[in-house]
């Protein structure tokens, strides 16, 4: 794939209006320039997406590789509401390390880089603002949040300046005849709200956001760009927790099913294999192994650990894959030799998702990979119902 494949889509009107957003990519690589500053939602718009995903986060990480290019931060987890660094790849160093920067913009490219999470992944990209302006009726302002299922909205001097806020109108203040039909929008308005920028880390505003029930959050022009409500606090860290839990889980039944395999065998297995994963034969047959595609699709003291504790999940497969260990352990009840590809496949599907839960990494939403978790529980709960 070519530079101008990779960031070529249809021919639509829409295209040539982003014309300018692939201009800007193609100056920067024909350049000397050593780095540009792009907005993240530029990038992505160049790449014929709003929104981000595993499919056009792979595309811009290739079309990266294939011009020698770094992004900082990494796409998958960039501010969205900021900007992304787009950087050259010196062949004979290593890549730089950032620097502090103390422009206006700094926040973009250095705070949503720390590890975690920034304060704008509590929201879907492009998820849009619904807001109110100065003049707007009392009636206005119910009728919108009926259609759009809210319960305050920001009230701006102008809906075309969001760096105009005045304050926020929730629903409370519009009901329980507090006011009436000659009641003022503005009077009812609350202008005390905490507003920061969508890069902070998003555990330094936690307390905030459970305090005054919301948060609202500008971009690095001062432009409120989103409101991040308790509910989204909430169902956010649920999908966090939960992919943290079913994790944990996983990692528990495989110790527990492997517990009772005697430390030899499990040495042997995995030392026999030292190689990387796409060696491992995954069938009785020893005829199948894992593609490269699927490999890289990407408590107490050890002393006090048994070995099968300090299993990583690639020996785990190693494990698994060793036809002794497989038919003395896991050829039980209803799973067969058949089987046994597609339960190593789904315990590699939970070895990827792990790690992208572990290193939180965006490029997917945490709902999406409760599939890949569930698939191998179900096997593997069915061994260990098997041993009691």
């Amino acid at each position: 794939m070519t530079t101008n494949d990779a960031i070529n889509t249809s021919d639509t009107p829409t295209d040539k209006d982003r014309q300018s957003h692939h201009d800007e990519l193609h100056k920067f690589v024909s350049s000397n320039k050593t780095s540009v500053q792009l907005a993240t939602s530029y990038v992505l718009e160049c790449f014929g997406r709003s929104r981000r995903g595993a499919i056009v986060n792979r595309r811009i990480n290739e079309w990266l590789a294939e011009n020698q290019l770094e992004m900082f931060p990494d796409i998958s987890s960039a501010d969205y509401y900021g900007d992304v660094e787009i950087r050259r790849l010196s062949s004979d160093s290593e890549p730089q390390t950032p620097k502090p920067d103390i422009s206006s913009n700094e926040s973009a490219s250095e705070k949503s880089a720390v590890g975690g999470w920034v304060l704008s992944s509590l929201k879907s990209d492009a998820d849009e603002l619904d807001s109110l302006q100065y003049g707007d009726s009392v009636s206005d302002a119910i009728e919108l949040m009926q259609q759009r299922n809210r319960t305050k909205l920001p009230l701006f001097f102008s809906k075309n300046d969001r760096s105009t806020l005045i304050g926020t109108v929730t629903i409370s203040d519009l009901t329980f005849d507090k006011v009436s039909d000659q009641t003022k929008l503005i009077n009812v308005a609350t202008t005390q709200v905490p507003v920061v920028g969508t890069n902070e880390k998003l555990f330094d505003w936690v307390s905030t956001i459970l305090q005054h029930g919301f948060i609202y959050g500008k971009n690095a022009r001062n432009e409120i760009v989103q409101i991040y409500t308790t509910w989204d606090l909430a169902t956010h860290l649920n999908s966090i927790a939960a992919m943290f839990l079913r994790a944990n889980e996983i990692e528990e039944l495989l110790r527990g099913v492997l517990a009772d395999v005697p430390e030899a065998k499990l040495k042997k297995a995995i030392a026999i294999k030292k190689g990387p994963l796409t060696d491992v034969y995954i069938d009785t047959e020893q005829s199948i192994t894992l593609t490269k595609e699927e490999v890289d699709a990407s408590g107490p003291d050890d002393s006090e650990k048994s070995y099968a504790q300090k299993l990583t999940f690639a020996d785990y497969i190693k494990a698994v894959a060793d036809d002794t260990i497989w038919s003395e352990v896991f050829r039980v009840g209803r799973i067969s030799d058949e089987d046994k590809p597609r339960c190593i496949r789904s315990l590699n599907d939970a070895r990827l998702a792990r790690n992208r839960v572990m290193h939180f990494n965006r490029s997917e939403i945490p709902e999406d990979m409760i599939p890949s978790f569930e698939a191998l529980a179900v096997w593997l709960r069915q061994i260990m119902q098997s041993k009691s």
